[in-house]
Parts: C-alpha cells; structure tokens; sequence
C-alpha cells in the first residue's frame, strides 16, 4: 500500500507534470521540424534518402519522420493519462472528505440566537454548510460547484487524452496521389504513403473515389491561393458529388478526405515497342516551387530497360502553372547509355532504338489524405468538458465564511477565503460584517 502511495505521490508531483508537459512540447516540436511522412510526398523522402542516408536511417529508426504514431509517443500519452487520473482520483477524495468534516454538531453552539447571521447570509447566497473543529466553527459556502470546477477540468482533459491513445493505437491515414479522371478503389494497397496506430488493421474505404477536376489558384507572387478537388463518391452503385479543399475536408462512412497542399501533373506515355506490344504508364511529377522553374521526375519506364528523366513546363513561356503549352524535356538511358534526349509535346512521337515513344498527354493529379480516427467523437466530448470546467473555476470562484462564537463571552466572530479575487470578495465581507452588525444591534 504504502507503495501505490509513493507512485501516486510521483505522478501528480509538480516536477513530473512539468517533466510531461515539457516532453510533451519536444515530441510536438520534433513533429514541427522534422517532415513527417504524412505531410510530405514520397519523392521527398526518397530524395532525403539519397542525399543523406545516415541522417534518414536515425530519423527512421527513432520513428521520429511519424511522432505521432510512434510506440514512445504512444507511451508517453499514456503516461499522462495514468497522472491525470491520479490526479482525478486525489481531487475527488480530497472533496468528498471535505464534505464529510462539515458534519458536527455542537448543541451549545445550536441554541444560541444566530438567526440573524444566518438570515444575512442566506441574502447573499451563502449556504450553510455545518461544523467543524469539532463544532466550534459553523461553515457558509458560495459557488460550491467551484471546487469541483479542477476535478470537471481534469476530467475533460482525461477524456482527450484517451481519445489520443485511441487515436494512436487505431488510427489510419493514408496519402494518394489521385489524377484527373481516374478512381481510387479505396484499397490500402493503392495508399502512397501509409500510417496506422500501433493495433490498427488493414484499411479499405467503402467507397470509390473519383476525380473528376483540379482547380488551383495563386496570387500574384505565384503563391498557391486556393486549392480544390471535385470529387464523385461512389457507395453501392450511389454517387454523389462532393468537394474537398484545404479548409473544407468531408466525412464520409467514417474517414475524413483532406486536401492536401501536394498536387502536380501527370504525365502519360506509350511505348509501342517493335514486337507490336504497348506499354502505357503515367509519371506523377510534383509542381516546381517556382513558375520558372522545371517540374522534375525520374523513374524506370514499366517493362522494359529505359530510365526516363523529365524536366516538365506547363507553360512553355513560364508565366503560370496551368497548362497552358506544356512541354518536356526527356533524357532516356538504357543502363549507362543515352538513348533520346530532347523536347516533347503532348501528341509527339520519338523514336528510341527500336521503340516508339508517344506522349499522349498530360493531366493534374491531387494529393487526398484518407484519415479514419476512432476515438475523435470522445476528443470533442473531453474539449467541452474542459470548457464547462474552465468556466466554473474562472467565473464562480469558491467562496467559504466562518461563524465562530464565545457563548461565554457572547462574541461572534467571522472570517472568510477565497481562492480567486480576493480583494472583490474582501469588500464583500466587509460588507457582510456591517449588515450583521446592524441586523444585531437591531
């Protein structure tokens, strides 16, 4: 016993409810600085990855690219989960004991003449209480509720923190990289980039997801303004139309759809090779920070030996990011050698070796996150709560009066305290004591 005791003791300690804040604060500052993989393309990873491996191997290794599905930060939740209810479970003995002291009965006290008293108080809405050292003292208290408006506050917070373990442990979020006129069946297995809480399982939409347009718009330092998906939902042969934007996600079936600030465009190619057999593939390149500058995507061209580098303008006069005279310029190898390079529009064909290479065309492609949380309804329970909690400590601070009285010498006594405002409730009092005294003198 007397070592749950010490253990609670530690957990509801000042030092470790500064230490677990203060840890708390890092793992969001980690989150801050260092890309997670929710927010970032796949294409910067990757070119983290070449560009400095052994930094990306302690980044991963420590799981510190996804804090917040990380098993230490999981752990570190429920570490404050366990001090808040150590907490919760001190406050609420601590009142229950208070009530319980305000029960004795001093007879003597009882038959003097303090109806007065007790009618000046009453006016003020205090409430009589009962007795406590060992009857000699006779309690009035106003805003009662105050002293549980901490346990109220604790017990919100309590409440998010589950939600986030819940979140943690069952969460899942996956990136897709969607384009123009295609469908997204909903399967994990078509997610980019995935992330899943500790005891999730596999994660499969109910529904298919089509895009059917890109709108974006920028201002005029070439910033992006506005980002926008329309999108057709399909469930059980039902489609409706619905849009997601960076400020407006949807919900649907229990996922949410947000807009994510990734997009570019996707280009679409044949090789016809010379056994007559073609080969269609689509390269999602990410948009250029810059209007001036180049697009720039790499990858092995499917089924066959080329290595494709491109260097994409959607506006061959770089004035904007919209396609207004798209072209690229392509260099193909074939292992250490180079088999084309040059400039290409949508409706070319050039010939590489034996093969012929046609550029079909090029479309916008969408970043959609999928996020499915189990545990977000308990979140906006909790944040009311802390409110409700908030509200009573702040506005209805707790007010006590103690009546004490020398039946001997006939002399009454009161005094008062407060937690918050003491200088109101001091003016108060003073003004308490003058109409008692006039109510007896009377």
């Amino acid at each position: 016993m007397a070592f749950i005791l010490k253990i609670n003791k530690f957990l509801i300690s000042p030092k470790t409810i500064i230490s677990l804040i203060i840890l708390t604060l890092a793992a969001c500052l980690i989150g801050f600085l260092v890309p997670q993989i929710t927010d970032k393309s796949p294409s910067f990873f990757e070119t983290w990855q070449e560009n400095n491996i052994y930094t990306y191997r302690f980044v991963t290794r420590l799981q510190l690219h996804q804090v917040y599905t990380s098993y230490w930060f999981l752990g570190l939740v429920c570490l404050i989960a366990i001090s808040l209810l150590s907490s919760l479970y001190a406050q609420i003995k601590k009142n229950l004991n208070y009530r319980l002291k305000c029960g004795t009965q001093n007879t003597e006290y009882r038959t003097l003449n303090t109806d007065k008293i007790r009618t000046a108080l009453h006016k003020k809405r205090y409430r009589e209480q009962g007795f406590i050292n060992e009857g000699n003292k006779l309690i009035f208290t106003k805003n009662s509720i105050s002293r549980w408006g901490s346990v109220i506050f604790h017990a919100g917070l309590l409440l998010v923190v589950i939600s986030a373990i819940l979140v943690l442990c069952f969460q899942n979020r996956g990136f897709v990289q969607l384009i123009e006129g295609d469908t997204f069946v909903g399967k994990e297995s078509g997610f980019i980039v995935k992330s899943r809480g500790a005891l999730a399982g596999e994660y499969n939409t109910v529904f298919y997801t089509f895009l059917s347009k890109l709108d974006h718009t920028y201002w005029e330092t070439g910033k992006l303004k506005h980002l926008e998906s329309s999108l057709t939902i399909v469930e059980d042969k039902e489609q409706t139309d619905k849009k997601v934007s960076i400020n407006n996600p949807l919900f649907i079936k229990g996922t949410n759809i947000y807009q994510s600030d990734d997009y570019g465009y996707t280009l679409s190619f044949v090789l016809k090779k010379l056994t007559g057999e073609k080969v269609v593939s689509h390269f999602n390149i990410d948009r250029a920070s810059n209007v001036r500058k180049h697009a720039i995507g790499k990858s092995d061209y499917p089924m066959s030996p080329y290595i494709v580098e491109m260097k994409f303008l959607p506006d061959l006069e770089k004035k904007s990011f919209y396609l207004n005279k798209p072209i690229v310029y392509l260099n193909i190898a074939e292992g250490l050698n180079n088999v084309f390079s040059g400039l290409v529009i949508p409706g070319d064909a050039v010939k590489i070796k034996d093969d012929i290479l046609h550029f079909t065309g090029v479309r916008y492609w969408s970043g959609l996150i999928f996020v499915k949380n189990p545990g977000m309804s308990i979140a906006y329970i909790g944040f009311v709560i802390v409110i409700i909690g908030l509200v009573i400590m702040f506005l209805l601070p707790y007010k006590e009066i103690h009546l004490s009285f020398d039946p001997v010498q006939e002399v009454y006594n009161i005094t008062g305290k407060t937690k918050k405002y003491e200088a109101i409730f001091n003016e108060e009092l003073d003004e308490i004591r003058g109409e008692i005294e006039k109510k007896i003198e009377s």
